[in-house]
């Protein structure tokens, strides 16, 4: 009877064992995977960025398109106001937004139907980062 009992903890003792091999196995190759993965990604951040330089340094402006020539190339917000939620710790207070009633409206017929609606939009964020 003892035999069999230590046969058995030997047994389960070497399923143990290979189990924590493979465990460590595993974790390795992992590693090495997340290792290559880390590596490609930032070799494609720097490719990505490289691409960003070249657009901006070789950009030119369409001489056939005037500031003017569109309703919507007003002031444009910064990047960093653009980017800010429009809700944020300094924005206007929930009485300062005009009623849901006093909001322009727009159909989404025509080509300049949705701009007013835009510039109220506008208005209100730039008011809010006074």
């Amino acid at each position: 009877m003892e035999d069999l009992s230590t046969k058995n903890k030997n047994d389960q003792l070497k399923i143990l064992k290979n189990n924590v091999l493979t465990v460590v196995d595993n974790t390795n190759q992992f590693a090495i995977h997340l290792k290559r993965s880390d590596s490609e990604r930032q070799k494609l951040k720097d490719e990505i960025l490289a691409h960003v330089e070249k657009i901006h340094k070789n950009y030119e402006p369409n001489p056939h398109i005037t500031r003017h020539s569109t309703p919507l190339t007003e002031d444009k917000l910064s990047v960093e106001e653009s980017l800010t939620p429009f809700l944020g710790e300094n924005s206007i207070s929930a009485k300062d937004i005009p009623k849901l009633e006093e909001w322009p409206t727009f159909s989404g017929e025509g080509e300049c139907n949705h701009i007013e609606f835009i510039r109220t939009i506008d208005m209100l964020r730039r008011s809010s980062y006074t």
